[in-house]
């Protein structure tokens, strides 16, 4: 009779899913389109939610030119969460009064290494750059608020 054998293999993570992935997306997001390096929980997701299409960007873009966002069902993403935790741990980011996050000094020159070679997250480096400081708080709030 024959006998079947099998190799372990590793099983591949998403990129999505790597956190340091993640992480450095975090930090995009607060360097590029928060204030002064800060940002909400919610606007940091939202941002996040936009860099899993560029029809999402677009469409935080247009609302970011209008001055209102329209958007569909957005929600948290688990692993921006946890790399939002490793971040912290790790001292890249601080937590703010608000319960926010703010780039910490080692945040800032990790992030700036980010910017810095141009053959990495380049999709979200574009897609984030488009969207800029626009969007503010008061505008993230309202969009929050209507899933009450």
């Amino acid at each position: 009779m024959a006998q079947l054998k099998f190799t372990r293999r590793p099983i591949p993570v998403l990129s999505e899913l790597r956190p340091v992935y993640k992480i450095a997306q975090a930090l995009l997001i607060l360097h590029i389109t928060g204030h002064g390096g800060k940002s909400s929980l919610v606007k940091i997701h939202l941002m996040n939610w936009a860099l899993k299409r560029p029809e999402r960007a677009l469409a935080l873009r247009s609302g970011a030119e209008s001055g209102q966002l329209h958007l569909p069902i957005w929600g948290f993403d688990p692993a921006m969460a946890i790399a939002l935790n490793l971040a912290f741990q790790d001292e890249l980011i601080t937590q703010t009064s608000t319960g926010g996050f703010a780039l910490s000094t080692a945040g800032l020159a990790y992030v700036k290494l980010i910017l810095a070679d141009n053959s990495i997250l380049s999709e979200e480096k574009a897609a984030l750059h488009s969207i800029g400081k626009k969007i503010t708080e008061k505008m993230v709030t309202s969009v929050s608020k209507e899933w009450d």
